[in-house]
């Protein structure tokens, strides 16, 4: 009789291929027999084959059973029952869903007016590309292939055999060769439908019982497995027919050799690629240099194809109708996947309308460029603080204080050597965060010291003598490495995980402290032990590092004797020993995810628990501060590295903390140090004392929002103020200024912000009279209060109430939670001031910005 798990499906997702593949990956080793069933469908599938669990459909809260039976039926069920509770939660991300263009498609009025030919698609990765067409079809079997006639099965089966273990080969070979998280994903899954069964029989059974050439039969069976995903009416599952597509490809390429070689789409110059679908593989084998954006018939958003997309950033458009009906004839288009749309023919007005995207999406950019790589501290007014503190730390030297007496660098989170140069272009000052996971995962054995050491100096070469903090090696929990072996643990996240598997395998420890301590000697290296909670384990692991430097010393290898040696703070333990700690250790640095979790007892991953797993609780606030004051008391440096820190909404409370150091996703740095600037020091102080009188993370919140409102940038400033305006018609004057709250961060959505000053200018013309229009708007895509002043070179048609054009506009931007006050208040006494000529003609003739601000500002106080 067989055994029996009955479990409910836990992925946002559902199996696909990912899951899927995974699952083969644990049930492949044992004899016993693994049969997967979906209760909701009642469809069956064999769980060596990842085309059949595929196949399957099985969804979000589906009632599933594993069936086993047997010789090793009971290991295969324990080796199924910990991948169930430890793995196959984790190894899907949350839903992405293929987004949904409303019925009405809304096109911003610039475009709207443009004259240019727009077809409407499903935005699968944000972005636009303007470039020229190349056209791609694919077609399943090469013309030069023998598709038809009868063959020799003893000699056909052989040799088709051999190109399908070549393939696999070559999968597991650059599997090998990559640390590119999608790329080794695409692959496993590539080599998992390699090596179905269902896939090979169905291969074997063309070939020998149907005689059919090689061509044929692979050219049957994606059809075959194509048509079983597409009948399934999951998008999803749709999505991986272009995975079997690139399998088959490539197999026809292992027995054929040149004869199977696709016609490739060769880009020579910028190029937008049209193509009815694309396979992951076709994919990367378009030269990037060039690729500017896809436009693809078919294709969703959890396709791998996208995801590759996705990663590089490429512009992407699916489902585009008639798409092979449209004539491109070579010409320029523009894929707008922000709208969501195809532009063809391409008229001025529409060249004009994307020239200002560009400048618009160009000028944020260099904003944030600033910001970034401006010192991170907090504003008293006082330059030559920042100028002085500014020396100090490129001189790589401890700074002295912040610009009011509090300094809280920025600092980046890293996960593989390639992403340090790309951090400190985004403005880190240092790798707060180095995780070497990536290093050993998903390989056969782990890296030797010599690969360690490259890695551990490449990254120090890009900090160009910034610090750089690397943790040491912290699997067990959800991350596993196969090599170890570790046993299943009935909690795993409360089990033997990062520090506490070093002492059961001390070389593989004793081989990664080598290679840091011998990288130490090429840069600012700091070593940081991840999970910490005793004085033993600290003793412990620095009596391994002390052996090793004192190995090199003998060996008279070079290292950095004063090495800094560092602990994560994530066990709660380790904040009432931290005393003690600071004793062997010479830094700390939070780790907020796990210490939150631990503290509230609250698995992050458990969506039910999102009340109690919050940064904001006032007890895990006063936890912080009481790791903070222990470690300064011990003349400590102490650091958050956990996504708490990578949210700009939480600088006041963490730099009222009074943290040393944050570390950040790179692309969160520049928005973090913009906030922190416009802060003070002892206000942030007193809006951290308040928060620890707080009863709930509620009040928290609610007391942030309230300091937000009190600590906004002024209405206007001189970077709001745009003279020489080459705006030709309305519409382009007020997404110009739209725009230009984009530019500086007062919104993240000028489309929305533009469409909420349209709704009401379609109601009356904002067109004031004597030469001044003020459109205006309550909306909350705008984040602080805002006024942009624009001065078009030559006046603008308005419909003005007097039917003169305008020459000054003012573009009054205000929250919604701030409308009834706020809006009307300002909207009167602007209105009031312009029926004043005086006034009008000082807003004319006035060419300096400062000025202009302090006109308009004065004006609204009386």
């Amino acid at each position: 009789m067989s055994l029996e798990q009955h479990f409910t499906c836990p992925l946002p997702n559902g199996v696909h291929a990912r899951p899927a593949s995974a699952l083969e990956e644990v049930v492949r080793g044992f004899d016993a027999d693994v049969i997967l069933v979906n209760q909701r469908t009642s469809r069956t599938a064999n769980s060596k084959s990842i085309l059949a669990i595929v196949g399957a459909d099985i969804r979000h809260d589906d009632p599933c059973i594993f069936k086993v039976s047997g010789p090793d039926e009971k290991q295969a069920m324990a080796a199924l029952t910990l991948f169930l509770q430890d793995q196959f939660p984790h190894c899907d991300e949350s839903p992405m869903g293929n987004p949904k263009p409303s019925d009405a498609l809304r096109l911003p009025p610039c475009l709207s007016q443009a004259g240019a030919l727009v077809y409407r698609g499903t935005p699968v990765v944000p972005g636009i590309a303007q470039a020229q067409v190349a056209r791609f079809d694919r077609k399943t079997v090469p013309a030069l292939l023998p598709k038809n006639g009868e063959i020799d099965p003893a000699i056909e089966w052989p040799r088709l055999e051999t190109a399908l273990e070549k393939l696999i080969a070559d999968c597991d070979t650059r599997l090998s060769g990559t640390d590119q998280g999608i790329e080794i994903e695409l692959l496993k899954v590539h080599r998992s439908i390699a090596r179905d069964i269902e896939f090979r029989r169905l291969l074997s059974e063309e070939v020998n019982q149907h005689r059919h050439p090689a061509a044929e039969a692979i050219a049957n069976a994606e059809k075959h497995f194509s048509d079983v995903l597409i009948a399934s009416g999951s998008e999803l599952l749709c999505d991986r027919t272009l995975d079997i597509q690139d399998v088959c490809s490539q197999l026809l390429l292992e027995f054929y050799g040149r004869q199977a070689t696709q016609a490739a789409v060769k880009l020579t110059g910028d190029s937008i690629v049209v193509a009815d679908s694309l396979t992951p593989g076709q994919f990367l084998a378009l030269d990037r240099k060039f690729l500017k954006g896809l436009v693809l018939a078919r294709a969703g958003a959890t396709s791998h194809t996208v995801i590759l997309a996705r990663a590089f950033n490429i512009p992407t458009l699916a489902g585009v109708e008639n798409l092979a009906d449209i004539q491109f004839n070579g010409h320029e288009v523009v894929v707008d996947a922000d709208v969501g749309v195809l532009v063809t023919r391409l008229t001025d007005a529409a060249r004009r309308y994307y020239a200002l995207e560009k400048q618009r999406i160009a000028g944020r950019r260099a904003h944030l460029r600033t910001l970034s790589m401006k010192p991170a501290g907090t504003v008293d007014g006082h330059p030559w603080k920042t100028l002085a503190w500014w020396f100090i730390t490129r001189l790589s030297m401890k700074p002295a204080g912040t610009v009011d007496g509090h300094l809280l660098e920025i600092a980046a989170n890293i996960a593989t050597g390639a992403e340090a140069a790309g951090a400190f272009e985004a403005g880190a000052e240092g790798i707060g965060l180095f995780r070497t996971e990536m290093l050993f995962l998903d390989r056969k054995s782990p890296p030797d010291e010599a690969e360690q050491l490259k890695a551990y100096q490449d990254v120090l070469a890009a900090a160009k003598g910034r610090p750089v903090v690397i943790r040491t090696l912290d699997v067990g929990g959800d991350k596993k490495l196969d090599y170890l072996n570790l046993p299943p643990e009935e909690n795993p996240f409360l089990g033997c995980r990062a520090v506490r598997i070093y002492p059961e395998f001390e070389a593989l420890f004793r081989t990664q402290i080598r290679a840091l301590v011998r990288a130490s000697a090429f840069g600012k290296l700091r070593v940081m032990i991840p999970m910490i909670a005793t004085l033993d384990e600290a003793r412990w692991v620095k009596k391994v590092i002390a052996d090793e430097q004192r190995k090199c010393v003998e060996e008279k290898t070079g290292f950095d004797q004063a090495m800094l040696v560092g602990a994560m703070i994530e066990v709660p333990s380790a904040v009432f020993a931290l005393k003690e700690l600071a004793g062997e250790f010479d830094f700390f640095s939070i780790g907020s995810n796990d210490l939150l979790q631990y503290f509230m007892a609250a698995d992050r991953m458990n969506g039910r628990l999102g009340a109690l797993y919050n940064p904001l609780q006032p007890s895990f606030l006063r936890f912080l501060r009481q790791a903070v004051e222990t470690a300064h008391a011990c003349k400590k440096e102490i650091s958050l590295c956990g996504e708490m820190g990578g949210q700009a909404r939480y600088i006041p409370l963490l730099a009222g903390l009074e943290l040393d150091k944050l570390s950040a996703s790179a692309p969160a740095i520049a928005g973090l140090k913009a906030e922190l600037g416009a802060l003070k020091l002892p206000d942030c102080r007193e809006l951290v004392d308040e928060a620890l009188d707080c009863t709930s993370a509620g009040e928290v919140s609610a007391l942030l929002e309230t300091f937000a409102s009190r600590h906004n940038p002024p209405l206007i400033e001189e970077s709001l103020i745009l003279l020489e305006s080459d705006a030709t018609t309305k519409e382009e004057a007020i997404k110009q200024a739209a725009d230009q709250l984009f530019v500086l961060g007062r919104t993240e959505n000028s489309r929305a912000l533009e469409e909420a000053v349209w709704q009401r200018e379609a109601t009356y013309s904002t067109g004031f009279g004597h030469g001044f229009a003020i459109p205006h708007c309550k909306s909350n895509a705008v984040r602080y209060n805002s006024m942009v002043l624009l001065k078009p070179r030559h006046p603008l048609a308005w419909n003005s109430l007097d039917g003169q054009p305008v020459r000054v506009m003012i573009l009054l931007a205000v929250r919604e939670a701030n409308s009834t006050t706020v809006h009307m208040k300002v909207l009167a006494r602007l209105a009031r001031r312009i029926m004043d000529p005086n006034f009008r003609a000082e807003l004319e003739n006035t060419a300096d910005p400062a000025t202009l601000c302090a006109l308009l500002l004065k004006s609204l106080d009386h």
